[in-house]
């Protein structure tokens, strides 16, 4: 399930104790560095993503980054970056069943095929060439079972393909042009409250300066929680912006570029959007032309919880796509 606000949803967690677990404010520095660390990671992952390149994006020396680093996000930076190059290759893989295993490793920064192989199997504990890319998420062994309240099913092929009989989800080709949001990031995202309390302290923040029923609300999930350990996953959520606004040291600046989307129209409880998300990325996506971009996945509101709540939901759920 590819949504960071479930947390109302999701089993309480331990409380990691570095910065990052359970941040103080929005206006820590070391925050802010980091987080342009990871984007960077995330942008460039076929770079050479050297302790003093990033250092560097961070604005620390890089004597002090790495242990800076792995004190602030609980892993080191080679782990992170092992991790979030495993997990694009398994997005692109997934998205796109056509594509090689081999095409898949270099596309993310991999230096060898058997290199990405070895990693795959280490990390989760089953051949990339074994891995029956229909059923992913049960095989792989890092996924977290017993982490997500019952009653959010996890649903077969063939129960997806009778929703595209039934016509249940429509799906949409789209492109959104470029927008520019004043967002929050969220860490360990899906222990309860943690997405409530930066809405909160996000509106708050736009009400000094306008109505924020006239924005555009946006939720994106950074990764992905069948895959990534829960007290890793962020969550960015955030409001779009004029470009004259000055954002100050609240909230953070994202641009999102002009891109092409697949989007569901999901009115329902969080049970229906469960849905809406595993029928295109289980389903849908697989058997398109298209594979998913290097940006994350989006919930688009219609309406936003303050208007409606955080029991039903009116929202687009949007994959950014390129053609295959």
């Amino acid at each position: 399930m590819d949504r960071g606000k479930l947390c109302i949803f999701i089993l309480s967690q331990e409380k990691d104790q570095s910065i990052l677990m359970n941040p103080p404010n929005q206006t820590n520095i070391y925050l802010e560095r980091i987080n342009l660390v990871l984007n960077h990671i995330r942008q460039n992952l076929t770079d050479e993503l050297t302790v003093d390149v990033l250092a560097e994006v961070a604005c620390f020396s890089p004597f002090h980054f790495h242990r800076l680093f792995r004190a602030l996000t609980g892993e080191t930076l080679n782990q992170c970056i092992v991790r979030l190059r495993l997990e694009r290759a398994i997005a692109l893989l997934k998205g796109s069943p056509q594509l090689s295993i081999n095409d898949a490793a270099f596309a993310v920064g991999f230096n060898s095929a058997s290199n990405f192989s070895r990693t795959f199997k280490k990390r989760y504990g089953v051949a990339a060439r074994q891995w029956n890319r229909r059923d992913s998420l049960k095989e792989l062994k890092d996924r977290k079972d017993g982490q997500v309240l019952e009653g959010l099913t996890y649903y077969t092929v063939d129960r997806l393909s009778e929703y595209e009989n039934e016509g249940e989800f429509e799906v949409s080709i789209r492109e959104l042009p470029q927008q520019r949001l004043a967002y929050i990031r969220v860490y360990d995202s899906y222990t309860p409250t943690h997405v409530l309390t930066a809405y909160d302290q996000l509106l708050e923040w736009y009400r000094q300066r306008g109505d924020p029923l006239t924005a555009t609300l946006y939720g994106m999930s950074q990764d992905d929680p069948g895959i990534t350990p829960l007290k890793l996953c962020r969550y960015d959520i955030g409001l779009t912006v004029p470009p004259t606004w000055k954002l100050g040291d609240a909230v953070s600046e994202m641009i999102i570029p002009t891109c092409q989307f697949a989007t569901i129209h999901c009115v329902g409880d969080i049970y229906k959007v469960d849905q809406a998300w595993q029928y295109l990325y289980r389903y849908w996506l697989p058997r398109s032309r298209f594979q998913p971009e290097n940006l994350p996945a989006m919930e688009i509101y219609h309406r936003q919880p303050m208007e409606i709540g955080w029991e039903q939901y009116d929202l687009d759920c949007a994959i950014p796509i390129v053609s295959l």
